[in-house]
């Protein structure tokens, strides 16, 4: 079938027409998109120069704005956390959580966030569009939507325009599986244009209908459209048909590839709002105010003279040597020229800066300008503690969003990667917990060889040879430990993102550690009764401690290590030690 027509009119409705969000207020998310690159970049809508031909000068206050944003809502890569859900496996978790943390280092995890925290302040919205666990940034320039939708999944329609090359157009179309001869055909038709640079594809994700004999059905699906030829008209110039472009690929489908994240939201539209749009009225009035004091300052600076007598007919600037005499019947006086509108200037700016700050939060304890003398620490701490929190808040929802992108898409794209034997390079604090959930083992594996031997140890000796495990392993600096296949297999865990004062309190942590010393304290066996222990572990992991930190771990014997289907396990394998230091040679997961 041919979609053309209706993508064609899709698009012509997302460009010329509002949408009434209440009335008083329409909106167009295509004109609202131009005018926040626009405003972001400093540039006007009706160009560079006014009616008289003179320089507009673009006063920018939506910058610094932005990177206050930015920064207070920023969270990386380290702060994502894998925690064990009831029934899992706490020592599987924290090797998958290593391993991920390398995994997305390896595909540049966060340069994405970077990136998704600098343009959302600017645009309201970002789109991500994860292709095979790696996720791409939508421009939204070429991304099109119902406009009164309330979410992508709730969109009548979803449209991103792609331009190609032939050379990309070819590589894409192998990677898509498309027909060679659609290709060839979309191919040949684009040559035959006359003004085409690029191949331009409709990508549409939406509902279909769909009619035969007579019978209409419906259908969500995606569908690739070229759109290249061009139309027909007679020998007379009169329109006859539109072309019909080329489908390239259509078929059902399920679930959207996009994921979507808002600085703010109005209800009744789909675009996010943004700190450039919440700043359109101050960023007018700041350039009408900055270009009024540029035209009061040209006139303050001519000099111009004024006298009675109607004989002079000079220009004092070119006409008038240095050192002559003029010969008036009435005297040249200056006229005066000087402005004295500067301090309603002033006060018009402090205005809109103040107006600026309110809207977006960006006042200047927040910039890390000094505050006025005199203001008392207390109000400070209060001024910024108050102004955090609302960003506070935005964090909290851009992180759930990342959360879901995680964990439908990211992990496991990384668990299919990581089903094959593999290798884990723990160094740094890695290395120094793993320490601590191997040496028990290690030191007992020791303690018993040197018993078989015939050798007596005291608890001093034993400290000095869990001394000496530690140390050696720490020379190496780094530790390889092999991860079998399938390891992660049937792995029971629930993604976090830990941003501090939010996810889970300092003070919550505190709080946890203070209660868990008690409790040993009042009851010593706590640490060895197997259920008591369970119960310690729950503590800390309740409280954001992973428990292996504070207790080690209850290593397994080596034949307990296989994985196995249907059951949790999992664990660190000492080698046999020898007459060497233990902790040199290469570990097996």
């Amino acid at each position: 079938m041919n979609y053309l027509s209706q993508i064609n009119q899709e698009l012509e409705d997302f460009q010329t027409k509002q949408i009434t969000v209440v009335p008083g207020f329409v909106s167009s998310q295509y004109d609202t998109i131009q005018k926040i690159y626009l405003y972001h970049n400093s540039k006007y809508i009706t160009g560079e120069t006014d009616d008289e031909g003179d320089r507009k000068y673009f006063y920018n206050i939506n910058r610094n704005p932005c990177k206050v944003f930015s920064k207070a809502v920023d969270f990386d890569t380290k702060n994502i956390r894998l925690l064990t859900v009831e029934g899992g496996d706490s020592l599987k978790t924290w090797f998958m959580e290593r391993d991920l943390k390398f995994w997305m280092r390896d595909k540049q995890f966060g340069k994405v966030l970077n990136r998704l925290f600098m343009e959302l302040p600017i645009y309201g919205s970002v789109v991500l569009k994860v292709i095979k666990g790696t996720p791409h940034f939508v421009d939204l320039r070429n991304f099109v939507v119902e406009q009164s939708a309330d979410s992508l999944s709730q969109s009548n329609y979803i449209i991103e325009t792609h331009n190609y090359t032939v050379g990309e157009f070819r590589k894409v179309a192998k990677e898509m599986g498309w027909a060679k001869s659609k290709v060839e055909e979309t191919i040949k038709k684009f040559r035959e244009m006359k003004k085409a640079t690029h191949i331009k594809l409709y990508e549409r994700y939406g509902e279909i209908e769909e009619t035969n004999e007579g019978e209409s059905s419906y259908s969500y699906r995606r569908i690739f459209h070229a759109d290249v030829g061009d139309d027909e008209y007679d020998e007379h110039g009169t329109f006859i048909s539109a072309h019909t472009g080329v489908e390239l690929d259509s078929k059902e489908w399920d679930e959207l590839p996009y994921y979507e994240f808002h600085a703010g939201k109005i209800p009744g539209r789909w675009l996010g709002v943004g700190v450039v749009e919440e700043l359109f009225e101050p960023q007018i009035a700041e350039n009408q105010n900055t270009n009024l004091q540029n035209k009061t300052a040209f006139w303050a600076a001519m000099r111009v003279f004024q006298t009675r007598d109607g004989a002079v007919n000079r220009n004092m600037m070119t006409d008038v040597r240095n050192g002559e005499i003029m010969n008036v019947d009435s005297e040249i006086t200056q006229i005066d020229m000087s402005d004295r509108n500067l301090a309603f200037f002033n006060q018009q700016d402090i205005k809109w800066l103040k107006n600026r700050d309110e809207l977006t939060f960006s006042y200047d304890v927040v910039q890390g300008e000094r505050l006025p003398a005199g203001t008392p620490l207390g109000s400070a701490k209060i001024a910024i503690s108050q102004t955090l929190s609302y960003f506070e808040q935005i964090q909290e929802n851009i992180a759930m969003d990342v959360k879901e992108m995680l964990y439908d898409s990211i992990i496991p794209s990384f668990e299919e990667e990581s089903t094959q034997e593999h290798t884990i390079r723990l160094v740094g604090q890695d290395l120094d917990q793993y320490i601590q959930m191997v040496k028990n083992d290690l030191v007992a594996k020791e303690v018993i060889r040197l018993l078989i031997s015939g050798k007596f140890l005291t608890n001093e000796d034993r400290d000095v040879i869990g001394i000496a495990i530690e140390e050696s392993i720490k020379k190496e600096k780094e530790k390889l430990l092999k991860i079998p296949k399938n390891f992660y297999k049937n792995i029971k865990y629930d993604v976090d993102i830990d941003i501090t004062g939010e996810s889970v309190d300092t003070r919550v942590r505190y709080a946890t550690r203070f209660a868990i010393l008690q409790a040993i304290s009042a009851d010593p066996t706590m640490t060895q009764d197997p259920i008591k222990k369970k119960i310690l572990f729950g503590m800390a992991e309740d409280g954001g401690i992973n428990p292996h930190e504070l207790f080690g771990v209850e290593t397994k014997k080596p034949e307990e290590m296989i994985p196995q289907t249907g059951r949790a396990g999992g664990g660190v394998s000492a080698p046999a030690l020898g007459a060497s230091v233990p902790g040199m040679e290469t570990m097996t997961v």
